[in-house]
């Protein structure tokens, strides 16, 4: 199949303009099984071309489903290696469309809102460049957007580890790899539980409703923040662990000083994620909360590990403080600024 070259558009906002006449005649159609609705994958890279060739490779073989169609949109965020000739290598033997759009402006949040604002599904999906998907990834996250009636699903991410690798890694330094730990039975997101882009498909109309990816969170939590804005507005999302993708970590990955890097942008945003759910008056109580749940259950649990000479379970629970004592210094200046501000923090 021939592959289709995007040149980059002009200014970008931060919401996107609805294309159809209307949201609900878009849920209908998306979802009327008399109708192929199409699926837009994003995958968003960058000098990863040796990663992505596996990824796509993956994406080419997903089911054949009669209820939709399938394009796959790679946004090549400014690679300087191979990127575009193993898109185009890929896309020669492929059955499935495969887009290539260049986007120059560095930056995670800029590449998914180019890849949205150039999507052509009725539904979209985000992918990343170091997975690798379940030949039904994308039939179970559609059949459970069909059988609960959502605009927003998400899936299970499994980690696919070094070959060799024997280390029994703690649910915290799991999650923080990616992976969904604990969730092994449907269930609703909440402001508590939230979809990552890893495995995530949202209608259309509410990146219509709701705007795109927020420029000011980025690197730090800007899917959170996105899926704040869509449970905020009322929507249904739905968790599958059925839907599956597998996240490829190299064995540096494993390494104690990239995962306290993980840890920091993990923690920063948390606050103004937390604020922004609760709400200016409940946050100091949330805040407060949070202190006492890192005295009393988060640092005594590293201390009994670290007795205990676990070495695996003393590096989960100190990237856990790590998390809490950024989350917390950072919700202190909010809490400090809404008292002594007029209009408060703003977001």
């Amino acid at each position: 199949m021939s592959l289709l070259i995007h040149e980059p558009p002009g200014p970008q906002s931060l919401l996107l303009e609805p294309t159809r006449p209307s949201n609900v005649d878009l849920i209908r159609d998306s979802l009327d099984e008399r109708r192929a609705a199409l699926v837009t994958v994003i995958v968003c890279t960058r000098n990863r071309c040796a990663r992505l060739r596996t990824a796509l490779a993956s994406l080419t073989q997903l089911d054949h489903d009669e209820r939709f169609d399938c394009e796959i949109l790679v946004v090549d965020n400014g690679s300087t290696d191979e990127t575009r000739a193993t898109v185009e290598a890929i896309a020669e033997g492929s059955l499935r469309s495969i887009r290539y759009v260049f986007e120059p402006v560095a930056g995670v949040v800029v590449a998914r809102n180019r890849g949205v604002r150039e999507a052509k599904g009725d539904w979209i999906a985000f992918f990343d460049d170091d997975q690798l998907a379940d030949p039904r990834w994308l039939t179970e996250l559609f059949s459970t957007a069909q059988s609960r009636g959502c605009l927003c699903v998400g899936g299970a991410v499994r980690l696919k580890l070094p070959d060799g690798m024997d280390r029994k890694l703690s649910p915290m330094v799991r999650m923080l790899l990616g992976e969904t730990v604990g969730m092994d039975r449907p269930r609703k997101y909440s402001d508590r539980v939230t979809p990552g882009c890893g495995n995530l498909m949202i209608h259309r109309s509410v990146f219509a409703e709701v705007g795109l990816f927020d420029p000011r969170m980025a690197d730090r939590g800007e899917d959170t923040e996105l899926f704040l804005r869509i449970w905020r507005s009322g929507k249904i999302s739905w968790f599958t662990p059925d839907a599956v993708i597998h996240h490829v970590i190299p064995i540096e990955r494993l390494e104690t000083s990239f995962l306290c890097n993980l840890s920091s942008r993990m923690a920063h945003g948390m606050a103004e994620n937390e604020r922004f759910a609760w709400g200016r008056m409940l946050y100091p109580a949330i805040w407060v909360a949070r202190v006492g749940q890192a005295a009393l259950r988060l640092f005594p649990r590293y201390l009994i590990a670290r007795l205990k000479g676990d070495r695996e379970g003393q590096l989960g629970h100190a990237l856990r403080c790590h998390v809490a004592m950024i989350c917390l210094r950072d919700g202190l200046k909010l809490v400090w600024t809404d008292l002594t501000s007029p209009g408060g923090a703003s977001r």
